[in-house]
């Protein structure tokens, strides 16, 4: 019972016994023998294990992001110019490097990611929502995580973070998270991605900013707090190449949408340079300003009261945003990046 807590064998999965997930041997008399054939992780093959009680789920879930990952593909396929599915040398380096990330059910709602070390959460039992901390951003921490939590230094944790309350959950319900809607080659992409209106339409003529600027401003743009940003990420275990730096920064919306129609968005520079693949024998992405190196971004650091909201003293939210350093202009893009990024920056 080292790894099994008691309370798992009267529970619902507990009860079908070993052998009906993991398989193996359950008359055998010694370890072994009883692990013949054993599947240590169950979930990986869904449509055999969780499928058959979960089928709807599994439905949706087999052609998720989380599962297919196809959101990495479809950009690396722009920038390449060229479709990687078949390519069998892509496909092995992908697998072993950015593939490490693949979220099955087991991921989620048993054990922490495989990528991030593994280990059951809570001895073997099943979560029905997944652990913010052990599990949502034990693979969203890097960004999302140290946003939400409040533990970059000098900016506070998001207004929606109340610990045991409000959970990654709240937002993200489990119709989001199972699956993407058909064709989502990014998260973006996904109609049932929560947006701050579903909760907040009841606000949208509290006051003349809001009047003003509802549906043509995200709301990050006044209510989001700096964030971190990264510059270059290299494969073959190099990973990030620089230091990560926090900053503000709004443009165009680079990925409008009948779902997020916003003129002007929050946006992250994200760790992607030419030769970000030359481990895989890529050394160069032909097509690099096929898509902005500066992202749509939705920066989990909301706060009511932000640098852009404050207008105590002389100053109006208007004036320190207006023509201010919050915008993302073309002469402080890297030489390098003009030609992705030229047509999200705005103007002082």
């Amino acid at each position: 019972m080292v790894l099994v807590k008691e309370s798992f064998l009267s529970s619902t999965h507990g009860r079908f016994g070993c052998t009906a997930c993991h398989q193996g041997d359950a008359t055998a008399d010694d370890k072994e023998a009883a692990h013949t054939n054993l599947v240590a992780m169950p979930s990986d093959s869904t449509d055999v294990f969780c499928g058959g009680c979960h089928a709807s789920i599994m439905e949706k879930h087999r052609a998720s992001l989380h599962a297919t990952q196809k959101g990495y593909y479809a950009l690396i396929e722009k920038r390449l110019g060229r479709d990687v599915s078949t390519d069998p040398n892509i496909r092995v380096h992908f697998n072993k490097e950015c593939g490490k990330c693949h979220a099955s059910c087991g991921q989620c709602h048993i054990t922490r990611p495989v990528s991030t070390g593994g280990g059951f959460v809570n001895g073997h039992n099943f979560l029905r929502e997944p652990d913010p901390k052990l599990n949502c951003t034990a693979c969203h921490g890097s960004r999302v995580g140290a946003e939400y939590f409040g533990e970059n230094e000098g900016v506070k944790s998001d207004v929606h973070w109340i610990p045991n309350v409000k959970r990654c959950v709240f937002c993200h319900d489990a119709e989001a998270m199972h699956g993407s809607s058909d064709g989502a080659e990014h998260r973006y992409d996904d109609e049932d991605l929560a947006r701050c209106e579903d909760c907040h339409e009841e606000v949208k003529e509290a006051n003349r900013f809001h009047t003003q600027h509802w549906g043509g401003l995200a709301c990050q743009v006044c209510h989001s707090q700096p964030y971190k940003n990264c510059n270059g990420c290299h494969t073959g275990g190099q990973g990030i190449t620089g230091s990560s730096y926090m900053l503000f920064k709004i443009a165009k919306n680079p990925r409008k949408s009948d779902n997020r129609p916003y003129e002007i968005a929050v946006v992250r520079h994200i760790p992607i340079v030419r030769d970000t693949y030359a481990s895989w024998g890529l050394p160069d992405l032909p097509d690099y300003a096929s898509e902005p190196t500066w992202k749509y971004a939705t920066p989990h650091n909301i706060q009511r009261w932000t640098a852009q909201t404050d207008t105590t003293g002389s100053a109006w939210c208007g004036a320190k945003c207006h023509a201010s350093e919050y915008y993302l202009t073309l002469d402080e893009l890297d030489p390098n990046e003009v030609e992705a990024n030229k047509s999200i920056v705005l103007t002082r």
